[in-house]
């Protein structure tokens, strides 16, 4: 979602032509929001969204803003004319800083009655609510501090899962009205932004290398202009860092994906190979888990074999090629049926239809008079 301004100036002016010549300047601002943001809305704003929560997580931006209450469920839109009447900016933003990983330690799920807006949330959106207990990750081991928040991901989680999430105990906000409203205690601790899978979760170090499915890129080439071999260094751990937070979101939303091309691995394709018969999927898809299918998980039937565009033609392809249409050379076929054949170049330099002259399969020319046209 973008803001676009056109300013026009007058350079100069031909009175006898009645021509002119003027500078144009575009302007564009783009909305500074992204995918996880956290947003503490104005009280009228969130009265106008079918009296939303005022604590709302950016779901997706495309010309509109996708809103989403984490505790209820509760979407709504925010059109560019709104936003851009009443800027607002994320309490906190989705950086790899702001986020914690809590590991879930039970789910008790929840079912709402009814929304307190009168624009309810839908049945799918509510079966989906649960109330996590959660720990941070850090702490275990060392103290016993847990919480409980309803997730509108909590259908998702199970006991060891691994999730980022904000924590708000630990967050002073900048803004005065949200700051007071945490500290008074009417925000949640916890607010759970995604789910973590496969190695990811575990922690380990290579979790790139052992997931299933991969992107494919176009090779591009990098300018050199860092001065420096450890500036170089830093840019591309940077760089791989951000890579990473992107696949992490590719393999957590399904919706995101849904335009994106998804392919088999090289560890799958070798597991493929050597006729394993173990579970291709990420961890955590177990089949005695009584729990509700996690349908936001990259499932085997999403990925595609990748092409090979460098490995040349088939060798049926060359072979057929060079024998003609179905082994036979060109014309063979023809002169075998008895039908007279015309070579490429003279089929070339036929350019009326009165020079072609029908023929019968025995090589007779066909009376056209003797056929009764519909």
């Amino acid at each position: 979602m973008e803001q676009v301004k056109t300013s026009k100036k007058l350079i100069g002016t031909d009175d006898k032509s009645n021509i002119s010549n003027y500078k144009y300047t575009n302007y564009c601002e783009i909305c500074p929001l992204c995918k996880d943001d956290l947003l503490y809305l104005p009280a009228k704003t969130a009265r106008n969204l079918g009296n939303i929560s005022r604590l709302v997580i950016v779901k997706a931006i495309s010309n509109v803003i996708h809103l989403l209450d984490p505790l209820t469920g509760q979407t709504a839109q925010l059109i560019g004319e709104a936003y851009w009447r009443d800027p607002i900016r994320p309490v906190i933003t989705a950086a790899r800083s702001r986020m914690t990983r809590f590991v879930v330690l039970g789910k008790e799920p929840v079912v709402l009655q009814r929304n307190v807006s009168k624009r309810t949330t839908t049945r799918k959106l509510r079966n989906q609510l649960a109330t996590l207990t959660v720990a941070r990750e850090d702490d275990l081991g060392v103290n016993d501090v847990q919480f409980e928040e309803n997730s509108h991901i909590g259908y998702l989680m199970k006991s060891g899962d691994v999730c980022l999430a904000y924590d708000l105990t630990e967050t002073r906000f900048v803004e005065d009205d949200a700051e007071e409203m945490r500290s008074t205690g009417k925000l949640p601790d916890v607010i759970v932004v995604r789910k973590l899978y496969g190695g990811v979760a575990a922690n380990e170090g290579d979790a790139s290398k052992k997931r299933i499915w991969q992107l494919q890129r176009l090779d591009v080439e990098v300018a050199d202009d860092l001065k420096s071999a450890r500036a170089v260094k830093m840019k591309g751990e940077a760089d791989d860092m951000d890579e990473e937070d992107f696949m992490r979101e590719v393999e957590a939303d399904k919706e995101m994906r849904s335009q994106m091309n998804l392919y088999k691995s090289d560890l799958l394709k070798k597991k493929i190979q050597e006729g394993s018969n173990e579970t291709m999927q990420e961890d955590g898809a177990d089949d005695d888990d009584d729990d509700e299918e996690d349908d936001q998980e990259i499932k085997l039937e999403e990925l595609l074999d990748g092409l090979a565009m460098d490995g040349g033609p088939d060798e049926e392809d060359v072979s057929q090629e060079e024998e003609g249409f179905f082994g036979f050379g060109e014309g063979e076929k023809a002169a075998r049926d008895g039908i007279n054949y015309v070579g490429r170049e003279e089929a070339r330099e036929v350019r009326a239809l009165e020079v072609a002259i029908p023929q019968t399969s025995f090589g007779k020319e066909l009376d056209l008079k003797d056929f009764k046209f519909l």
